[in-house]
């Protein structure tokens, strides 16, 4: 059963005990400021002994400006690699978006496990796995 840490109309950060993940749903695209509350929301509770995996929707997501991007490559992502053993990204249906998600992780690989999927449910399967 899910617990919602963070609702804001464009993004929700929840728990998901049954596939030990920190669970963050973009909708279109968010202020700099409620973007990166929304991320560390989700990275505090990747800080659980019982979250061990970061899922990230991006099927609805907006776009993502530079400076969040950099943000995120620079200060989240080592302090999250501390704490997430994986890292499922659902990708988006913007095509900018897709862009942003891909060159963030990508400058990551061989630091993080992480895969990209199509949609919600390959993306739980393989947290579960």
């Amino acid at each position: 059963m899910s617990q919602t840490t963070l609702e804001l109309p464009e993004v929700i950060v929840e728990q998901q005990p049954e596939i030990s993940a920190a669970v963050i749903t973009l909708r279109g695209t968010l202020t700099s400021e409620d973007y990166r509350r929304a991320m560390e929301a989700n990275y505090d509770l990747c800080k659980f002994p019982h979250i061990k995996n970061w899922l990230q929707d991006n099927t609805e997501a907006g776009l993502l400006s530079i400076e969040d991007q950099q943000w995120v490559s620079n200060v989240l992502i080592p302090l999250a690699a501390q704490f997430v053993d994986k890292i499922a990204i659902v990708i988006s249906k913007d095509v900018f978006r897709k862009f942003a998600a891909k060159n963030i992780l990508d400058k990551k690989r061989g630091e993080l496990n992480f895969q990209y999927f199509p949609n919600l449910e390959e993306a739980k399967n393989w947290l579960k796995s």
